[in-house]
């Protein structure tokens, strides 16, 4: 990437940054009058588009806060960076041109227009608060939101955070307290710019921790606030757009040896192409078994998680420097996807073929074919993306495109024989030459941490996993840099990445990420935000009184560090009166994701809404919930702080912990998460939560959480949970659950004991029969189970306890007679709080 491309990057991302400060910035009515006439366009007797003016003056004013590149001369060829950024209502030159069209093409995908509606007047334009994209999206809501006022959410206008990002039922505020919070929000802003690093030594790394900032400010400000626009776009999503546009624009341009204004503006060229990248194979990687992972497994998974979700982040940028694009032009990126608009020329397809086959070649040689890389392009015009035409652009040529990829997952022409050399490979001066963590790989002597002698793979994922939950935050760098090797790969991601965990600022790495939400919810600051770590339970003080957990030399107990997957089961045992332990001790695994989202994503907007920036906003929407509310959730509960992230993010999650606890937050999530989708019926997810003792293979985990998620997607039509082999709709879940705490009661007031709760086990097998009886071709035998109503009864006077005596004795004869009520509504599924009350009683 050139100094040019960064500029114009910068510029397109920067473009409105006077739509923010506009009101909030002070900038005297001179510098206003004195820049009028070059920034701002001249119609029906006025200066119009005035927050092109304030863009100047953001630029000009921060000058102490921002690079020097940005207001002096010298940095990139052609125009000047303060006149790229606001001169794009006024555009004089092919480059200021290149802006102006690029917020043109995306103004054209962000300000549709409502049927009905009072036009928002330009002088309550900070009254308008984001409309929610979430609320209004899916097939059977087309056609309802006709106004703004059909909505019933808006975004607050605050920083993005885990405790902001839900969308509110809220009054419209008026003009005075309006202005009183966009101009908190800015000086808040101004304050956080102040401390970003690397703004006077690496201005392509600041650009990175700036964009992270302004999408932390600006992701809830509408970036169409006035008339009767759709404001349901973030001002950041439309900047990021511009910016993606403005880069392709240029280099396709450049290029073609056509940087002029009328080639600059024509809409039919196809100047564009939209690439996307999919990681296949992501869980098999992770849940990958062959060796005896033992202690080390749960460093292990955190590893492997930690490091594909890398992959997605390095193979996209990897796609981007060899192009000459920064990373503003990679415009989706999550769950192993992302989305890149770049320039349609020769040179840049055959940098896409050349870096997708050096992923794959890394990527075969340390896995085998086990995951692989797929990277399409779909050649796209500027018209294509305005006027409802992305519908076709997407759906009918880039979508179809995606999915063929993917039946040639592996190129069978170039991996599909022997593995060359893999028995030269091995070290057979080791005393165990196979990798016993993997089981697939050779060990290396390099690769030894104490006793162990691993391959170079594993052992990297091990120092992923320890490092993780240090707090620290983590360096990219190309190639290897001297670093300290005990926090650095021994094999750089796709042979080129490598990493180092620090918190020192002095360093000049390609990349500097903060990892994880802060404990109170606040996005972390300074860096680049990739959160990528999720939750990792650690000990505590307390840990070591905990009699439930034995320490010994294989799982010792030390604050700070992360919980075993032995101890997590443990803690799903709790204490009688008399001090003994009881429960069973096994993890609980829940496994989830969003219902239908591919369909959603296509057809869940009427076609002059469907655009890329609202694919962009809907996609870091989801991917927020479970990046950023989850962990936040996590830690912030005592309930629930033990609960392990193994993955979360983009639509889905995969979580272990105590199994006692899964259900209850399986259902808090459900319900958090509808919050969170704006009550919207047509955004919903499902679940499948199964229990594991500990030393089952990681494999086996992942194998029985995908079952019981494909049970509850396929037995119940979506939108249900799975638990104990029983589906069932999220209401019944939540009343299923409530019986629970019923049949506690029961056994803790001592109307039922042990016994008994095994007799109602049986019943509900004869319950679960009479369901699945065909009633046109039973014989006796099969109509057997008819008998359980008889039984119940004859088990519930004979079974209560003799020593309740009189109308007592009734009155627990007749609540304990409720379950019958359940059994005939629920049948087998009453199976889901009787297993839960018998496993915690063992």
């Amino acid at each position: 990437m050139n100094d040019t491309v960064l500029k114009i990057a910068l510029a397109g991302l920067l473009h409105d940054v006077g739509k923010f400060a506009q009101g909030s910035l002070e900038v005297s009515r001179q510098y206003l009058t004195d820049n009028a006439d070059q920034y701002q366009p001249f119609r029906d007797n006025r200066h119009t588009h005035v927050h092109s003016v304030y863009t100047a003056a953001f630029i000009e004013q921060m000058a102490d806060r921002l690079p020097h590149e940005l207001n002096s001369g010298g940095w990139g060829e052609g125009d000047s960076f303060l006149n790229l950024a606001s001169g794009h209502h006024k555009p004089e030159t092919p480059m200021q041109w290149i802006i102006a069209m690029a917020d043109r093409i995306s103004s054209g995908l962000d300000r549709a227009t409502f049927e009905e509606g009072e036009k928002i007047a330009f002088q309550d334009f900070k009254k308008t608060r984001m409309l929610p994209v979430l609320e209004a999206l899916g097939h059977e809501r087309h056609g309802k939101y006709k106004a703004a006022s059909d909505y019933e959410y808006r975004y607050p206008l605050a920083p993005l955070s885990a405790l902001s990002m839900f969308a509110e039922k809220q009054d419209i505020k008026s003009k005075s307290h309006a202005d009183k919070e966009y101009c908190k929000l800015f000086d808040d802003f101004l304050v956080k710019l102040r401390h970003l690093f690397h703004a006077d030594s690496n201005i392509d790394l600041w650009s990175q921790h700036f964009d992270s900032l302004y999408m932390t400010y600006t992701s809830m400000v509408p970036a169409a606030r006035v008339n009767d626009v759709v404001h349901d776009v973030s001002l950041y999503d439309h900047s990021k757009t511009t910016a993606a546009f403005a880069s392709a624009l240029y280099l396709y341009h450049y290029d073609q040896g056509s940087l002029n204004e009328k080639a600059v503006q024509d809409k039919t060229s196809e100047n564009f192409l939209l690439v996307t990248g999919d990681f296949y194979g992501i869980q098999d990687f992770i849940f990958s078994a062959g060796g005896e992972l033992n202690k080390n497994r749960s460093k292990i998974l955190r590893g492997r998680s930690f490091a594909v979700s890398l992959f997605s982040e390095l193979a996209a940028d990897m796609i981007c420097r060899a192009i000459g694009l920064s990373h503003l032009s990679v415009i989706l990126n999550a769950a192993g996807k992302f989305t890149i608009i770049a320039p349609h020329t020769t040179e840049t397809i055959d940098k896409i073929k050349q870096v997708e086959k050096k992923i794959n070649n890394w990527l075969y040689d340390i896995n085998y074919g086990q995951s692989s890389l797929g990277i399409i392009y779909t050649p796209a015009a500027s018209a294509d993306f305005i006027n409802g035409n992305f519908t076709s652009l997407w759906n009918e040529k880039h979508q179809p495109a995606m999915e063929r990829k993917k039946l040639t997952k592996v190129d069978l022409d170039t991996y599909g024989g022997m593995v060359d050399g893999y028995l030269d490979q091995f070290d057979n001066k080791l005393q165990k030459p196979l990798c016993p963590l993997c089981g697939k790989r050779p060990a290396h002597s390099q690769a030894a941490v104490g006793e162990l002698v691993s391959c170079k793979i594993c052992r990297d994922h091990r120092m992923l996993g320890t490092f993780l939950v240090k707090g620290e935050r983590l360096a990219v760098f190309i190639g290897d840099t001297g670093l300290d090797r005990n926090k650095s790969l021994l094999e750089p991601i796709f042979g080129e990445y490598q990493l180092s965990f620090s918190n020192a600022v002095d360093i000049n790495p390609l990349k500097l990420f903060n990892l994880q939400v802060q404990s109170d919810g606040l996005l972390p600051e300074g860096a680049t935000m990739r959160l990528i770590n999720g939750y990792v339970p650690v000990y505590t003080e307390e840990d070591k009184l905990d009699d439930r957990l034995q320490e010994d030399d294989a799982q010792p107990i030390k604050q700070g560090d992360p919980v075993t997957f032995n101890h997590l089961a443990a803690k799903a045992k709790e204490f009688r009166d008399n001090g003994k332990q009881q429960g069973v001790e096994a993890l609980g695994i829940l496994k989830a994701d969003v219902d239908n989202l591919g369909i959603l994503m296509a057809a869940g907007f009427p076609d002059n809404l469907f655009t890329i920036s609202r694919l962009a906003n809907i996609s870091r929407q989801l991917n927020n919930f479970f990046t950023i509310y989850l962990p936040f959730f996590l830690q912030a509960n005592e309930k629930y702080k033990n609960v392990y992230t193994v993955f979360a993010g983009g639509d889905d999650l995969f979580l272990i912990g105590p199994w006692r606890i899964m259900a209850e937050l399986t259902l808090e999530l459900r319900g958090r998460f509808t919050q969170y989708v704006c009550d919207n019926d047509q955004i919903t997810f499902s679940a499948g939560i199964s229990l594991q003792k500990t030393h089952v293979p990681v494999d086996r985990l992942a194998s029985a959480a995908e079952d019981a998620l494909a049970q509850a997607k396929n037995a119940a039509g979506k939108n249900s949970v799975s638990m104990f082999g029983e589906t069932v709709n999220w209401n019944d879940f939540a009343v299923l659950h409530e019986h629970k705490n019923t049949m506690e009661h029961w056994f803790d007031d001592k109307l039922v004991g042990k016994a008994m709760l095994y007799r109602f086990n049986q019943l509900i097998e004869l319950a679960r029969r009479e369901n699945s009886l065909n009633h046109g071709n039973a014989t006796l035998a099969d109509m057997e189970c008819l008998k359980w109503r008889s039984k119940f009864k004859y088990t519930v006077a004979r079974n209560i306890d003799q020593n309740i005596k009189g109308e007592a004795r009734q009155a627990a004869i007749e609540q304990v007679s409720e379950m019958a009520k359940w059994l005939s509504e629920y049948g087998g599924a009453v199976c889901i709080p009787l297993w839960q009350l018998l496993y915690e009683q063992r």
